[in-house]
């Protein structure tokens, strides 16, 4: 949770303030909940909330708009890369095509394979249609394949390790 957070707002103090609070409110909520089919999904979704809520708390007069959250990502596995010393052409070519995405594009790679969560988990958390979301995710991996073959010929595919069927 304090990973998918901090890509919102780099400051580790607020974030971790929010998940307490997130589960401060699932403690007092108690039995009152519902079973879920992903806790993964229910917590990450509590928390963007929460991040969403703490915001508009601190903006200060005229219109309360729903801020738009910034996602911030820097992968686990770029963060792994950028920490060994010796780091192939592959993985750094991986590494910059993640940074040419765009926000959503970044925070979409991010919840599908990543978090490993389902399109229409996606698809609520991000406030996306389903065909929006499958579209969105099919634009990065297009956009990242693009890159990656301009700077090497090495598949993508062999790249993120994942097979196409998980895309689609």
């Amino acid at each position: 949770m304090f990973q998918y957070g901090i890509k919102f707002k780099n400051d580790p103090e607020f974030i971790k303030d929010c998940i307490q609070d997130v589960f401060f409110m699932l403690i007092q909520a108690g039995e009152k909940l519902g079973e879920t089919e992903n806790i993964r999904f229910y917590l990450l979704r509590a928390l963007k909330n929460k991040i969403i809520k703490e915001k508009e708390k601190v903006r200060k007069g005229g219109i309360v708009e729903v801020p738009i959250l910034e996602f911030d990502s820097q992968f686990s596995m770029e963060e792994v890369l950028f920490q060994k010393d010796k780091i192939t052409n592959r993985e750094k070519a991986l590494s910059v095509a993640l940074k040419g995405l765009s926000e959503r594009q970044r925070e979409i790679i991010y919840l599908r394979f990543e978090c490993e969560l389902e399109y229409n988990q996606i698809c609520e958390l991000m406030q996306l249609k389903y065909d929006s979301a499958r579209r969105l995710v099919l634009r990065a991996i297009k956009s990242l394949r693009k890159t990656i073959d301009n700077q090497i010929n090495t598949p993508i595919l062999f790249l993120l390790q994942f097979s196409a069927k998980d895309v689609l």
